[in-house]
């Protein structure tokens, strides 16, 4: 069976988009407009309502986004809350690299571009270590070690950021980091066989764009309400805590798993074989 023949959910997958955009407009209505206004109150309103009707869905409708029968699969949850922590790790922290070159040194299109190609550059010695790690070790314990290394860059950004002896070491840690941890995500989600497999790819994508809008919206949100360099400090902060949490994350996989991922690992050269 092939990925994309499965077709997304169409009532769950409007309720949860909804939700997610109403949720996002709603922290951007609080930013720009204060929490105390009638726009804020109405979009909150709706995310609450599309929310409810979403959990309803999922309870009662005969195509739920998350069939009920893999609700219980652990794997397939870590796989899905891994994408939302690499996101925090990728996406959102290009946003706070840019804020940071423009609020704090004074940089223009030119320079945040630069500065994206360079923490691109550092991703790649990651990413190369972590396919390497991925041949001695599990992926799950590489995606360990690679939340830890982004947790600790992000830290080290967040305490000075103006700072730009340290605002360096904590991006090139950052960026190694979060090379090893996409890398070490797909290896894991490529672990899941059968129907967990096929519905971490469905919902994988619609994971990780509805994580990123959320994110950044949270992001400008503690932007506006602090502005300058305490608000940068507390950006880096929050994905530093993301970053923890896919600490946690990755120590929750199950012994089993971290033992079939080596057998696998060693049987037929990496190259697995998805269930149908």
């Amino acid at each position: 069976m092939n990925a994309k023949k499965l077709p997304m959910p169409l009532l769950a997958s409007a309720l949860g988009t909804l939700f997610v955009l109403n949720l996002a407009l709603t922290l951007l209505s609080v930013a720009f407009y204060g929490l105390d206004t009638p726009l804020s109150h109405s979009l909150a309103g709706a995310a609450a309502l599309f929310f409810v009707l979403f959990i309803i869905s999922e309870r009662y409708h005969p195509e739920p986004l998350l069939p009920r029968h893999l609700r219980s699969s652990l794997l397939l949850q870590i796989s899905l809350w891994t994408r939302i922590f690499v996101t925090a790790v990728t996406y959102a922290t290009w946003f706070m690299l840019a804020v940071a070159m423009y609020q704090l040194y004074g940089l223009g299109v030119p320079g945040i571009i630069l500065s994206f190609v360079a923490l691109l550059l550092i991703m790649l010695p990651g990413k190369a270590l972590s396919e390497k790690l991925g041949r001695r070790m599990t992926s799950a314990r590489t995606l360990l070690w690679g939340f830890m290394i982004v947790a600790g860059g992000l830290e080290g950004m967040a305490m000075t950021p103006s700072f730009w002896p340290v605002l360096l070491p904590g991006l090139l840690l950052t960026g190694f980091g979060a090379g090893m941890v996409r890398q070490a995500a797909a290896a894991e989600r490529d672990l899941l066989t059968g129907a967990e497999y096929h519905y971490a790819i469905l919902l994988g994508g619609w994971v990780r764009v509805s994580s990123t809008i959320v994110i950044l919206a949270l992001l400008i949100l503690l932007l506006r309400n602090n502005p300058g360099q305490q608000g940068i400090e507390n950006g880096f902060a929050l994905l530093a805590a993301l970053a923890l949490a896919g600490v946690v994350t990755a120590l929750m996989v199950p012994a089993k798993a971290k033992q079939n991922n080596v057998t696998a690992r060693q049987s037929d050269n990496g190259r697995f074989r998805h269930q149908e």
